[in-house]
């Protein structure tokens, strides 16, 4: 009976070629099966940084000036932080932030609010005359903002009447409710800008300021006009060197 003939050599490189191939695979399978899940899942899909924090605004109060029921405790929280002035002027004013420690409001976040507000060119400091500097020493203050409870605020105002809905300036205590704070009024739509109006106004009264009417419709609003209540046919406007 003849030989069989001998194959190709070509056959015996592609059948040498498929087995390595497979036993590659074979490899992998293995180390891949050994690997725990997390190991080669995919990675989560990077996050943007949450916003700050804001108080959810109750319908009722985009449609009147709202009172809260935020008990009145008389215990504060003072900032624990302080920060410089980023606006230069010849005086500076020493101030600190009390918060009362019912309106859940953090005086730390309170008050980089009010130096952001005070560090603004459109606000009292963008005058030159005078900036405000955060201390933590309520001692050595010029000036105290508060933040507090409607019943509370109507204590520290008196004999000046806030109706448990108001704010004032009562010495070198200015005093803001934290309803104001939290939930603004309706003559407003952007409650970051309603609190640098608060800030505004109130400081406003401390350097010797008055109330001032809108001096005429479609104007933009003089910070020292009571936009809180009306703003009298003007544009609001919390900055007081922009109604100039």
């Amino acid at each position: 009976m003849p030989a069989s003939p001998s194959r190709p050599q070509p056959y015996r490189v592609w059948w040498l070629v498929f087995a390595v191939i497979l036993a590659v695979l074979a490899m992998l399978w293995g180390w891949m099966a050994q690997r725990a899940p997390e190991e080669y899942a995919p990675a989560p899909a990077a996050k943007s940084p949450s916003p700050s924090p804001t108080p959810e605004i109750p319908e009722i109060a985009r449609q009147e000036v709202w009172t809260s029921n935020t008990v009145a405790s008389g215990a504060y929280l003072t900032n624990t932080i302080t920060l410089e002035p980023g606006i230069t002027a010849p005086t500076v004013v020493p101030y600190v932030v009390n918060v009362e420690d019912t309106t859940e409001l953090d005086p730390d976040e309170v008050a980089r609010e009010v130096q952001a507000t005070f560090d603004d060119e459109r606000g009292w400091a963008g005058y030159g005359k005078r900036t405000f500097q955060l201390v933590a020493d309520v001692d050595a203050a010029e000036l105290v903002i508060y933040v507090t409870s409607p019943d509370t605020t109507d204590e520290l105002c008196a004999p000046l009447e806030t109706g448990g809905k108001w704010n004032c300036r009562n010495g070198k205590n200015v005093v803001l409710n934290s309803d104001r704070w939290k939930y603004m009024t309706p003559t407003y739509d952007d409650l970051g800008t309603y609190r640098a109006y608060l800030v505004n106004h109130e400081v406003g009264h401390f350097l010797g300021q008055g109330h001032v009417a809108c001096p005429k419709a479609g104007a933009t609003a003089p910070v020292m006009m009571q936009q809180s209540i009306d703003l009298g046919g003007c544009v609001p406007n919390a900055w007081p060197r922009d109604a100039d």
